[in-house]
């Protein structure tokens, strides 16, 4: 796991899977998370985007069909998919 100590990086695109962030303030960054480990101590998210990618935007998918997640008013929704119930 990567360690970002005491960074405090504005208007860019983190990938957040496989990073540990310690003492660090993000500025109106884009945070992109595909569902790999991830840990923050100390630190501050002013003013982020987060963006699911890859199996995290599946699990995220999934959860809107069950109801149990809300999409953003201005994200288009997933398709339905038909299964055997």
């Amino acid at each position: 796991m990567q360690v970002l100590e005491n960074w405090h990086p504005k208007g860019v695109t983190v990938y957040m899977d496989d990073k540990r962030f310690l003492n660090c303030v993000l500025t109106e960054c884009k945070l992109v998370y595909g569902g790999g480990d991830v840990t923050w101590e100390n630190t501050q998210f002013v003013n982020c985007q987060i963006t699911f990618d890859g199996a995290a935007q599946r699990t995220v998918a999934y959860l809107q069909q069950f109801g149990l997640m809300r999409a953003p008013e201005d994200a288009p929704m997933p398709p339905k998919v038909a299964g055997v119930n």
